[in-house]
């Protein structure tokens, strides 16, 4: 009996919330079952929301990684576009389950069996592709010529304090004024632009007076204020094109709570200049005086914030993270006021230590530390890194023996691999029973789930000391890149600017981690040689960190790469 996998995607989320995953998941269930093959809940790969323009969705990566471990012999997908909306992507993958011995098998097209079913399944792959693209293009055009007649119809909604009445046959959309909710609005301008009050101040007093949110929210955010501040429909001007879609960058770290595999390949957006926006007339809330003085005075704030003149003073600027909430650290310099006419120290702070960001209030009571001393911190330690790279073997070796890597390691991997045949033997064992009439197909499901995850078990073990043994070899080739690395940037490393601290910090820092005890700097290293990751001479004074692959030396947390932390450094 065959072990079956079936794979289903939808593009949006709407289209999730209309079922027709449910529609693609019923009818290839129908079709396993017809050929006669047992369903588990583990054979099932979903990807709602994803688009099919990009190969990084988790029930794709799931399904690769079952089909590479060989627990995969037959896959159903509805249709090839299903699979994947890029001929070059399906080629790619028909291409990698094929070589492991797996047959595709799509409701809604070729079987693939013959040269002819080859030929078609690539043929629909380019058209799949070609009709995405002209879907894109025509959606984005119709919405360019809609926003250029002046109608509401490609802006698809409505900010705080207005309706956005969808078209009718005999109406196009329109925006409608909420009366409750333009009085609210009206009392903010009124408060920045004749109370000059900072957009804190306003925050606090809609939180004080408990107004709630477009979503019905209790708490106000800054960001959310300052937006509609900004926004030119209050004068009744509604812009539309003003940001674009990039390309994704590479973060410096993982943004806490985010999904680290992107939906679509393109869901990144940058502002357009004002010159390029397309204005659509709406019912104003506030006059255009009043807009721009606001305008103005955001302006006049922005250029008179501390903040903004504070000039090269983070040197781990998004590379900071609170070791106990998640929550990232930013640089705040003491005020005046604060200071009492002291030295205005700068600190780094944990978000989650900020009341007014958290309806309970904080939540995390991390310490903060001063900019100086973890700055020239950490910069002493990539200093000493630079000097002396060997010290990432040593580390690697004091780890490796700590944990027992290198007690009878090959001995435990062979006996994972006979632990692991014996499953497989056991699982064939029960089909061949059921086949057989020996038992029912309940009991089937029961005793082959619980064999199923025995042999998965056996296989991320069995992976797990593969890698181990393998480590020693790559790391030394990781020893001679950094070394190399080094020689470059040593004789000159008293010398750089600061910009050219923070790229160099920025390349082989992967994070720094902040606890009651101090500070961890994780550092990043290639995983091999050959895959061109992790610090490159080249990248260097180009102003290009950004790596595609990379893996952090660090077992223990509490053990940085440098052999200490940081201490001393609560006030």
């Amino acid at each position: 009996m065959k072990s079956v996998a079936l794979y289903a995607r939808v593009s949006s989320d709407r289209q999730a919330q209309q079922a027709t995953i449910d529609s693609q998941l019923a009818a290839l269930k129908e079709k396993a079952l017809a050929d006669g093959h047992v369903l588990l809940p583990g054979d099932i790969c979903v990807d709602n929301g994803y688009s099919g323009a990009t190969l990084l969705r988790p029930a794709l990566e799931r399904l690769r990684d079952c089909a590479a471990s060989g627990a995969v012999d037959l896959v159903y997908v509805h249709s090839p576009d299903r699979l994947a909306r890029r001929y070059a992507y399906q080629a790619l993958l028909l291409d990698e389950f094929s070589r492991q011995g797996i047959d595709v098998k799509f409701l809604n097209g070729p079987s693939g069996e013959s040269a002819e079913d080859e030929l078609l399944v690539q043929v629909q792959g380019v058209i799949a592709e070609y009709e995405r693209a002209k879907i894109l293009e025509r959606c984005r055009r119709g919405k360019l010529h809609r926003a250029r007649q002046g109608l509401v119809n490609p802006l698809s909604g409505a900010p705080y304090g207005y309706l956005y009445i969808r078209k009718t046959d005999t109406e196009p959309s329109r925006y409608e004024i909420l009366l409750d909710e333009a009085r609210i609005v009206r009392q903010i301008f009124e408060w920045l632009v004749n109370e000059q009050q900072s957009i804190g101040e306003i925050v606090k007093t809609l939180n004080k007076e408990k107004i709630a949110t477009r979503n019905g929210a209790s708490r106000w955010d800054r960001s959310t204020v300052w937006a509609m501040l900004r926004n030119p429909a209050y004068m009744g001007k509604a812009a539309y094109g003003k940001t674009q879609s990039v390309e994704r960058r590479q973060l410096l770290r993982p943004i806490r709570g985010r999904n680290t595999i992107p939906r679509h390949a393109k869901s990144t957006f940058r502002d357009k200049p004002r010159e390029e926006w397309i204005y659509i007339d709406v019912p104003p809330i506030v006059s255009s005086q009043i807009y721009d003085a606001a305008h103005e005075q955001l302006e006049r704030n922005r250029r008179l914030s501390q903040r903004n003149n504070r000039g090269k003073c983070y040197l781990l600027q998004g590379l900071i993270v609170c070791a106990k909430c998640g929550y990232a650290y930013y640089g705040k310099r003491v005020s005046r006021r604060s200071a009492k006419g002291k030295q205005q120290w700068a600190y780094y702070r944990c978000v989650g230590t900020d009341s007014y960001r958290f309806a309970g209030g904080r939540v995390c009571d991390n310490k903060q530390v001063r900019v100086d001393q973890l700055d020239g911190y950490v910069w002493e330690t990539v200093k000493e890194f630079l000097q002396d790279p060997n010290r990432v073997f040593e580390e690697w070796s004091r780890r490796s023996t700590e944990d027992g890597v290198n007690v009878d390691l090959r001995k435990q991997r062979d006996e994972i691999a006979r632990l692991l045949t014996k499953q497989e033997r056991n699982l064939e064992r029960l089909y061949d029973a059921y086949e057989a009439g020996v038992m029912e197909l309940d009991d089937l499901k029961k005793r082959s789930q619980r064999v199923r995850n025995n042999i998965e078990q056996a296989k991320k073990e069995l992976q797990n000391a593969e890698k181990r043994l393998n480590d020693t070899a790559d790391l030394h080739a990781v020893i001679n890149r950094l070394e190399k690395f080094a020689s470059q940037v040593d004789s000159r490393i008293d010398k750089l600017s600061w910009d050219e601290r923070r790229q160099l910090i920025r390349i082989l820092v992967a994070r720094v981690e902040m606890d009651e005890e101090g500070a961890t700097v994780i550092y990043r290293v290639p995983g091999s040689i050959d895959s061109g990751a992790g610090p490159r001479p080249d990248d260097f004074g180009q102003g290009n960190a950004e790596h595609d692959k990379s893996c952090l030396l660090s077992g223990r947390r509490r053990v940085a790469l440098a052999g200490e932390h940081l201490r001393s450094l609560r006030h």
